[in-house]
């Protein structure tokens, strides 16, 4: 898969869908997803729009860098850059988690670049039970750190290092999954958690878990400096908030704070779903966005003709 080089790091990237499509839909990975986990949400749109999908600075098979303290203007300029690089002008930004949450920087700092914005399971900042939650996470991801760089250079086999790799990926995996999920969605589906802890098993590699560590610190500065409920007003693109009913780590009171606060924005809530919504409802999140998407495109060309 291709890759750029973007404000300092190798951005990997893909362009999917209608490549010869007027408008570009841009997808934003949480914190721990990659650009595949956005499959099954793109097809709908796929004969639609053009798309891109990539994975953040520090994530995945992006690069990492050590140079200074990630934070979400930082994300919100390697997204320009990167629109710069593959010549798109505006967007529309489907972002998840960490992703929606980037979406709205990058629509308070480039306004006219941003053509609307669907945020699944997002926050305007960060309470301090949701510090603890995904501090824990972090911790995880730091012991791996710590032991992968002890141990790694020792070890002269290959298929000990990957079984190094292996045991972090599924301790890591293993330490998010009660968070992530409706009770109903693992009683019903656990061979999917099953599938994803292979996934991640095979995935993994040195960086992804240094890179898990840059982007908590950079979530937490939601609780300081980077929080942005006092200037959700200021978002004057078409807005949807989606949430999951039963979800623990950013539960609806998050996106019922900012459907308050945005002009014009509506919600949904998943009924019985959890927090991993791109995992446990994506038919019925793909949909959701392409009405959204179509709805807010007639609207543009509505607007459009009445001015001319």
């Amino acid at each position: 898969m291709p890759t750029k080089n973007i404000n300092g790091f190798e951005c990997r990237y893909e362009v999917s869908g209608n490549l010869d499509a007027e408008d570009t839909v841009i997808f934003i990975n949480g914190i721990a997803n990659s650009l595949e986990s956005w499959t099954l949400i793109k097809k709908p749109i796929e004969s639609n729009f053009r798309i891109l999908t990539y994975d953040l600075r520090g994530q995945w098979f992006s690069e990492v860098t050590d140079d200074e303290p990630y934070s979400f203007k930082g994300m919100a300029e390697d997204l320009y850059a990167l629109m710069q690089a593959m010549n798109i002008d505006a967007a529309h930004f489907v972002g998840t988690s960490l992703g929606g949450e980037i979406a709205f920087w990058f629509a308070l700092m480039y306004p006219e670049k941003a053509k609307s914005i669907c945020s699944i399971a997002a926050v305007s900042e960060v309470t301090a039970l949701l510090q603890t939650q995904v501090n824990r996470w972090r911790s995880i991801a730091l012991e791996a750190v710590n032991e992968i760089n002890q141990i790694l250079e020792l070890l002269e086999c290959e298929d000990e290092k990957k079984e190094i790799l292996k045991k972090w990926g599924h301790n890591f995996y293993q330490g998010v999954v009660p968070e992530l999920y409706a009770n109903s969605f693992l009683e019903a589906n656990y061979e999917v958690v099953e599938q994803r802890d292979k996934v991640f098993q095979d995935m993994c590699h040195p960086d992804f878990f240094r890179g898990q560590v840059y982007l908590s610190d950079m979530f937490f500065r939601l609780r300081t400096d980077e929080k942005f409920t006092h200037r959700l007003k200021e978002i004057d693109c078409p807005t949807l908030l989606i949430a999951g009913e039963k979800d623990v780590i950013k539960p609806p009171s998050f996106s019922e704070l900012m459907v308050r606060n945005i002009p014009g924005s509506q919600m949904r809530v998943l009924k019985d779903a959890g927090h991993a919504l791109i995992n446990e409802r994506p038919q019925e999140l793909g949909k959701m966005v392409k009405d959204f998407l179509l709805q807010t495109d007639s609207e543009s060309a509505e607007m459009r003709m009445e001015a001319s």
